[in-house]
């Protein structure tokens, strides 16, 4: 996960759908024991210390990051979050975006709350450009 995407396609096998319908909820649900059966199943594969780990969830990258480093990145960024390009993609307020990028150029950010919703707002128009393309 730390350089690259997630991808859950096995499960996404219509035998292995088939096979978890068929499955009585006790065996699938241990309520504190989130993947019990997949745990089980690779049990033998796959290290303890891996399979008795607490979960760790996905984390934004922090929105300081699209702001140092490579000029060119910031550069990117910058464009794509300004307030004309916010406008044009006509999903988010761009007075608020622009709040948004100046709270985070001064490290002002408040936390997870405002690095997701920078990753959202860029992400979605990320989309938004492959879309119109």
């Amino acid at each position: 996960m730390a350089h690259g995407v997630e991808g859950r396609f096995p499960f996404l096998d219509h035998r292995v759908v088939e096979l978890a319908a068929a499955m009585p909820p006790q065996i699938k649900m241990k309520v504190l024991n989130e993947k019990n059966i997949l745990k089980k199943a690779m049990g033998d594969l796959v290290p303890a210390s891996i399979l008795k780990r607490p979960k760790q969830p996905y984390r934004a990258p922090e929105a300081r990051s699209f702001f140092d480093g490579s000029r060119a990145r910031q550069d990117y960024v910058e464009e794509e979050l300004s307030s004309r390009r916010i406008k044009e993609c006509g999903i988010f307020n761009a007075a608020s975006v622009e709040l948004l990028v100046k709270k985070i150029k001064e490290d002002r950010a408040i936390g997870v709350k405002d690095n997701m919703a920078l990753v959202g707002i860029l992400s979605t128009h990320l989309l938004m450009r492959q879309s119109w393309q």
